[in-house]
Protein backbone atom coordinates (compact mmCIF):
# COMPACT_ATOMS: atom_id res chain seq x y z
CA UNK A 1 0.00 0.00 0.00
CA UNK A 2 1.70 3.27 -1.11
CA UNK A 3 0.37 6.41 -0.06
CA UNK A 4 2.21 9.90 -1.84
CA UNK A 5 1.13 13.27 -1.23
CA UNK A 6 2.69 16.30 -3.20
CA UNK A 7 3.40 19.26 -1.22
CA UNK A 8 3.99 22.71 -2.58
CA UNK A 9 0.93 23.01 -5.06
CA UNK A 10 -0.62 25.67 -2.85
CA UNK A 11 2.20 28.00 -2.97
CA UNK A 12 2.92 27.54 -6.64
CA UNK A 13 -1.07 28.70 -7.13
CA UNK A 14 0.18 32.54 -5.63
CA UNK A 15 2.64 32.53 -8.25
CA UNK A 16 1.45 30.61 -11.31
CA UNK A 17 -2.05 31.51 -13.28
CA UNK A 18 -4.21 28.54 -12.62
CA UNK A 19 -4.23 27.36 -16.22
CA UNK A 20 -0.06 27.12 -15.73
CA UNK A 21 -0.91 25.31 -12.58
CA UNK A 22 -3.32 22.82 -14.23
CA UNK A 23 -0.79 21.51 -16.91
CA UNK A 24 1.94 21.61 -14.48
CA UNK A 25 0.04 18.88 -11.69
CA UNK A 26 -1.71 17.25 -14.87
CA UNK A 27 2.11 16.58 -16.18
CA UNK A 28 3.19 15.49 -12.79
CA UNK A 29 0.43 12.96 -11.93
CA UNK A 30 1.22 11.50 -15.15
CA UNK A 31 4.68 10.78 -14.75
CA UNK A 32 3.55 9.68 -11.20
CA UNK A 33 1.19 7.38 -11.96
CA UNK A 34 3.17 6.23 -15.28
CA UNK A 35 6.04 5.36 -12.14
CA UNK A 36 3.32 3.09 -10.21
CA UNK A 37 2.34 1.32 -13.33
CA UNK A 38 5.71 0.29 -14.26
CA UNK A 39 6.45 -1.24 -10.81
CA UNK A 40 3.03 -3.82 -11.68
CA UNK A 41 1.31 -1.44 -9.11
CA UNK A 42 -2.26 -0.21 -9.37
CA UNK A 43 -3.51 3.50 -8.71
CA UNK A 44 -6.60 2.86 -6.31
CA UNK A 45 -7.79 6.87 -6.36
CA UNK A 46 -6.21 9.91 -6.51
CA UNK A 47 -6.96 12.79 -4.00
CA UNK A 48 -6.43 16.42 -4.38
CA UNK A 49 -2.66 16.38 -4.61
CA UNK A 50 -2.38 13.17 -2.72
CA UNK A 51 -2.42 9.50 -4.79
CA UNK A 52 -3.23 5.71 -3.20
CA UNK A 53 -1.64 2.75 -4.83
CA UNK A 54 -2.14 -0.61 -4.46
CA UNK A 55 0.74 -3.57 -4.72
CA UNK A 56 -0.56 -7.27 -5.03
CA UNK A 57 -4.20 -6.39 -5.52
CA UNK A 58 -5.86 -7.46 -8.09
CA UNK A 59 -2.76 -9.07 -9.21
CA UNK A 60 0.07 -10.42 -6.12
CA UNK A 61 3.64 -11.04 -6.71
CA UNK A 62 6.32 -11.99 -4.76
CA UNK A 63 7.88 -8.90 -4.46
CA UNK A 64 5.35 -6.19 -4.14
CA UNK A 65 6.80 -4.88 -1.24
CA UNK A 66 9.77 -4.42 -3.28
CA UNK A 67 8.15 -3.43 -6.22
CA UNK A 68 5.94 -0.41 -3.94
CA UNK A 69 9.22 1.12 -2.35
CA UNK A 70 11.26 1.23 -5.45
CA UNK A 71 7.86 3.01 -7.57
CA UNK A 72 8.42 5.16 -4.46
CA UNK A 73 12.18 6.23 -5.20
CA UNK A 74 11.53 6.57 -8.95
CA UNK A 75 8.73 8.96 -8.19
CA UNK A 76 10.96 10.59 -5.79
CA UNK A 77 13.34 11.21 -8.73
CA UNK A 78 10.29 11.81 -11.35
CA UNK A 79 9.37 14.45 -9.42
CA UNK A 80 12.92 16.63 -8.90
CA UNK A 81 13.29 16.32 -13.09
CA UNK A 82 9.74 17.46 -13.49
CA UNK A 83 10.21 20.52 -11.11
CA UNK A 84 13.57 21.20 -12.98
CA UNK A 85 12.09 21.23 -16.22
CA UNK A 86 9.58 23.24 -15.60
CA UNK A 87 12.08 26.11 -13.84
CA UNK A 88 9.91 26.29 -11.08
CA UNK A 89 11.35 28.56 -7.98
CA UNK A 90 8.86 27.36 -5.57
CA UNK A 91 10.16 24.17 -4.01
CA UNK A 92 7.49 20.82 -4.92
CA UNK A 93 8.28 17.66 -2.87
CA UNK A 94 6.15 15.15 -2.27
CA UNK A 95 5.81 12.80 1.36
CA UNK A 96 5.21 9.14 0.77
CA UNK A 97 4.29 6.03 3.02
CA UNK A 98 4.44 2.59 2.63
CA UNK A 99 2.90 -0.62 4.66
CA UNK A 100 2.39 -3.73 3.99
CA UNK A 101 -0.54 -6.61 5.29
CA UNK A 102 -3.60 -7.53 4.66
CA UNK A 103 -6.13 -5.61 3.34
CA UNK A 104 -9.82 -5.93 2.02
CA UNK A 105 -9.87 -5.40 -1.09
CA UNK A 106 -13.01 -5.39 -4.09
CA UNK A 107 -16.01 -3.55 -4.75
CA UNK A 108 -17.87 -1.94 -1.80
CA UNK A 109 -21.14 -1.01 -1.70
CA UNK A 110 -21.39 0.04 -5.25
CA UNK A 111 -18.29 1.39 -5.48
CA UNK A 112 -15.09 1.06 -7.67
CA UNK A 113 -12.72 -1.21 -6.96
CA UNK A 114 -10.46 -0.17 -3.78
CA UNK A 115 -8.82 -1.46 -0.59
CA UNK A 116 -9.45 -0.92 3.34
CA UNK A 117 -8.44 -1.75 6.54
CA UNK A 118 -5.68 -1.09 9.46
CA UNK A 119 -2.93 -1.27 6.45
CA UNK A 120 -5.00 1.61 4.39
CA UNK A 121 -4.90 3.74 7.85
CA UNK A 122 -1.40 3.23 8.67
CA UNK A 123 -0.07 3.73 5.42
CA UNK A 124 -1.56 7.20 5.40
CA UNK A 125 0.00 7.94 9.21
CA UNK A 126 3.47 7.03 7.36
CA UNK A 127 2.93 9.28 4.95
CA UNK A 128 1.67 12.25 6.77
CA UNK A 129 4.93 11.48 9.17
CA UNK A 130 7.45 11.03 6.24
CA UNK A 131 10.08 14.54 5.73
CA UNK A 132 9.33 15.90 2.51
CA UNK A 133 10.96 14.57 -0.50
CA UNK A 134 11.58 11.17 1.49
CA UNK A 135 9.79 7.69 1.74
CA UNK A 136 8.96 6.13 4.77
CA UNK A 137 7.99 2.07 5.73
CA UNK A 138 6.54 0.48 8.22
CA UNK A 139 7.95 -2.99 10.11
CA UNK A 140 6.21 -5.27 7.22
CA UNK A 141 7.77 -3.78 4.16
CA UNK A 142 10.98 -2.84 6.06
CA UNK A 143 11.10 -7.02 6.80
CA UNK A 144 10.59 -7.87 3.53
CA UNK A 145 12.83 -5.11 1.99
CA UNK A 146 15.58 -5.07 3.80
CA UNK A 147 17.94 -7.46 1.61
CA UNK A 148 17.74 -4.72 -1.32
CA UNK A 149 17.14 -1.52 0.12
CA UNK A 150 19.13 0.64 2.17
CA UNK A 151 17.39 2.10 4.75
CA UNK A 152 18.23 4.52 7.48
CA UNK A 153 17.77 3.95 11.56
CA UNK A 154 14.75 3.13 12.78
CA UNK A 155 12.33 5.43 14.16
CA UNK A 156 9.07 4.86 16.67
CA UNK A 157 5.79 7.28 15.30
CA UNK A 158 2.55 7.27 17.44
CA UNK A 159 -0.64 7.15 14.84
CA UNK A 160 -3.56 9.09 16.27
CA UNK A 161 -5.42 7.05 18.11
CA UNK A 162 -3.55 4.27 18.72
CA UNK A 163 -1.97 3.55 22.23
CA UNK A 164 1.43 1.34 20.72
CA UNK A 165 3.57 3.08 18.56
CA UNK A 166 4.91 1.98 15.14
CA UNK A 167 8.15 1.20 13.96
CA UNK A 168 9.46 3.37 10.89
CA UNK A 169 12.29 3.29 8.40
CA UNK A 170 13.49 5.80 5.88
CA UNK A 171 14.55 4.76 2.57
CA UNK A 172 17.63 5.75 1.15
CA UNK A 173 18.04 4.42 -1.97
CA UNK A 174 18.50 0.49 -3.95
CA UNK A 175 20.85 -1.88 -2.85
CA UNK A 176 20.69 -4.22 -5.88
CA UNK A 177 19.14 -3.76 -9.08
CA UNK A 178 15.51 -5.14 -9.50
CA UNK A 179 15.31 -8.63 -9.47
CA UNK A 180 18.46 -9.71 -7.69
CA UNK A 181 17.67 -10.92 -4.16
CA UNK A 182 18.92 -12.72 -1.39
CA UNK A 183 18.21 -16.81 -1.64
CA UNK A 184 18.72 -19.97 0.95
CA UNK A 185 21.31 -22.66 -0.51
CA UNK A 186 21.99 -24.26 2.69
CA UNK A 187 18.53 -26.41 2.37
CA UNK A 188 19.19 -29.83 1.02
CA UNK A 189 17.96 -30.41 -2.39
CA UNK A 190 15.45 -33.17 -2.14
CA UNK A 191 14.55 -35.30 -5.64
CA UNK A 192 15.34 -33.55 -9.15
CA UNK A 193 17.86 -35.85 -10.01
CA UNK A 194 16.51 -36.27 -13.32
CA UNK A 195 16.93 -32.78 -13.86
CA UNK A 196 20.28 -31.84 -12.42
CA UNK A 197 21.88 -35.02 -14.59
CA UNK A 198 20.61 -33.05 -17.44
CA UNK A 199 21.91 -30.08 -16.51
CA UNK A 200 26.02 -31.90 -15.09
CA UNK A 201 25.35 -33.48 -18.41
CA UNK A 202 25.33 -29.64 -20.62
CA UNK A 203 28.01 -28.97 -17.98
CA UNK A 204 29.99 -31.93 -19.57
CA UNK A 205 29.54 -31.18 -23.11
CA UNK A 206 30.50 -27.25 -22.22
CA UNK A 207 33.91 -28.66 -20.35
CA UNK A 208 34.61 -31.39 -22.29
CA UNK A 209 33.74 -30.89 -26.05
CA UNK A 210 33.98 -27.40 -25.52
CA UNK A 211 30.71 -26.39 -27.11
CA UNK A 212 28.65 -23.41 -26.27
CA UNK A 213 25.31 -24.95 -24.25
CA UNK A 214 22.24 -22.81 -23.47
CA UNK A 215 20.08 -24.70 -20.80
CA UNK A 216 16.04 -23.06 -20.64
CA UNK A 217 14.91 -23.73 -16.84
CA UNK A 218 11.03 -23.70 -17.43
CA UNK A 219 8.49 -24.28 -14.57
CA UNK A 220 5.54 -23.09 -12.18
CA UNK A 221 6.32 -20.40 -10.08
CA UNK A 222 7.21 -22.45 -6.56
CA UNK A 223 8.67 -25.61 -7.74
CA UNK A 224 12.13 -24.67 -7.42
CA UNK A 225 13.94 -23.43 -10.67
CA UNK A 226 15.62 -21.50 -8.74
CA UNK A 227 17.09 -24.27 -5.96
CA UNK A 228 17.71 -26.20 -8.98
CA UNK A 229 20.30 -23.83 -10.69
CA UNK A 230 21.50 -22.93 -7.07
CA UNK A 231 22.57 -26.26 -6.88
CA UNK A 232 24.32 -26.84 -10.12
CA UNK A 233 26.37 -23.47 -9.02
CA UNK A 234 27.12 -24.87 -6.19
CA UNK A 235 29.42 -27.69 -7.71
CA UNK A 236 30.61 -25.04 -9.99
CA UNK A 237 31.99 -23.11 -7.38
CA UNK A 238 34.28 -26.17 -6.67
CA UNK A 239 36.27 -25.73 -10.44
CA UNK A 240 36.79 -22.15 -9.46
CA UNK A 241 39.80 -22.96 -12.00
CA UNK A 242 37.57 -23.45 -14.82
CA UNK A 243 34.55 -21.66 -14.26
CA UNK A 244 33.75 -18.19 -14.02
CA UNK A 245 30.22 -17.59 -12.88
CA UNK A 246 28.23 -14.15 -13.68
CA UNK A 247 24.70 -13.73 -12.49
CA UNK A 248 22.60 -11.20 -13.80
CA UNK A 249 18.62 -10.61 -13.57
CA UNK A 250 15.56 -9.94 -16.08
CA UNK A 251 12.98 -7.94 -14.09
CA UNK A 252 9.86 -7.39 -15.34
CA UNK A 253 9.56 -4.29 -14.11
CA UNK A 254 11.34 -0.85 -14.19
CA UNK A 255 14.12 -1.50 -16.52
CA UNK A 256 13.45 -1.99 -20.07
CA UNK A 257 17.04 -1.93 -21.59
CA UNK A 258 17.60 -5.29 -23.05
CA UNK A 259 21.08 -5.45 -21.69
CA UNK A 260 20.05 -4.93 -18.37
CA UNK A 261 20.44 -8.82 -17.12
CA UNK A 262 24.10 -8.58 -18.71
CA UNK A 263 24.93 -4.97 -17.20
CA UNK A 264 23.52 -6.52 -13.66
CA UNK A 265 25.89 -9.77 -13.81
CA UNK A 266 29.13 -7.57 -14.85
CA UNK A 267 28.53 -5.14 -11.66
CA UNK A 268 27.92 -7.99 -9.89
CA UNK A 269 31.34 -9.09 -10.66
CA UNK A 270 33.44 -6.01 -10.51
CA UNK A 271 31.37 -5.54 -7.23
CA UNK A 272 29.92 -2.16 -8.31
CA UNK A 273 26.73 -0.46 -6.44
CA UNK A 274 24.18 0.69 -8.23
CA UNK A 275 24.90 4.44 -7.84
CA UNK A 276 28.91 4.04 -8.50
CA UNK A 277 30.28 6.90 -11.00
CA UNK A 278 31.81 6.06 -14.67
CA UNK A 279 35.28 6.82 -13.22
CA UNK A 280 35.04 4.30 -10.61
CA UNK A 281 33.16 1.97 -13.02
CA UNK A 282 36.16 1.78 -15.21
CA UNK A 283 38.71 2.00 -12.56
CA UNK A 284 37.35 -1.61 -11.24
CA UNK A 285 36.94 -2.91 -14.67
CA UNK A 286 40.50 -1.91 -15.79
CA UNK A 287 41.58 -3.76 -12.04
CA UNK A 288 39.96 -6.73 -12.34
CA UNK A 289 40.79 -7.37 -15.99
CA UNK A 290 44.29 -6.85 -15.20
CA UNK A 291 43.83 -9.63 -12.41
CA UNK A 292 42.31 -11.72 -14.77
CA UNK A 293 44.69 -11.84 -17.49
CA UNK A 294 47.46 -12.11 -14.85
CA UNK A 295 46.08 -15.02 -13.55
CA UNK A 296 44.95 -13.98 -9.91
CA UNK A 297 41.43 -13.40 -10.52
Amino acid sequence: MLFGDVVGFTSLAEHLDPEQVKRLVDGVFERLVEDISSFGGRVDKLLGDGILALFGAPVAHEDDAERAVRAALRMQESLAASVQQAGLDEPLRMRIGINTGEVLVGTLAGTDYTAMGDVVNTASRLQAAAPPGGVLVGAGTHALTADVIEYGEPTDLQPRGREQSVATWLAVGALAPPGVRQRRTDLRLVGREAELSLLRAGVFVAFDQRRPVVVNVVGESGVGKTRLVDELVGELDDDGDRVLLLEGACAPYGESNVWAPIASAMAGHFDLAPHTTPEEVRAQAQSKALALMSGDG
